[in-house]
């Protein structure tokens, strides 16, 4: 087996909603992804008065999700508009930093 062939059955452990994934509704489609919140016990981070930052890094398959997404473009993520901060790919996976501000 080839480090590509490795490589690709660790994506399907970690993507695999018995493990480590759950499926979310990105962009309108379901699909198997791993949320990483940056947050302060469960609450955002303080941002400025009156607003807080919401702070996730998803990780997807590239093949799953079917495109790069654009840094300071727009995603939504189970009905909740983000704006892309960074994207890295690396050995197929995104991992996607998102924020959001509230009030």
């Amino acid at each position: 087996m080839s480090l590509k062939d490795v490589i690709a059955a660790d994506l399907d452990v970690f993507l695999n909603t018995d493990e480590f994934a759950d499926e979310h509704i990105l962009d309108g489609k379901k699909i198997r992804l791993v949320v990483a919140a940056d947050t302060l016990n469960g609450t955002p981070l303080p941002h400025a008065e009156g607003v807080s930052l919401w702070r996730k890094v998803i990780h997807v398959s590239c093949t799953d999700l079917g495109y790069r997404p654009n840094e300071g473009g727009l995603l939504e993520l189970d009905e909740q508009v983000y704006e892309v901060v960074n994207v890295e790919e690396q050995d197929g996976l995104y991992a996607i930093t998102l924020e959001a501000n509230t009030m």
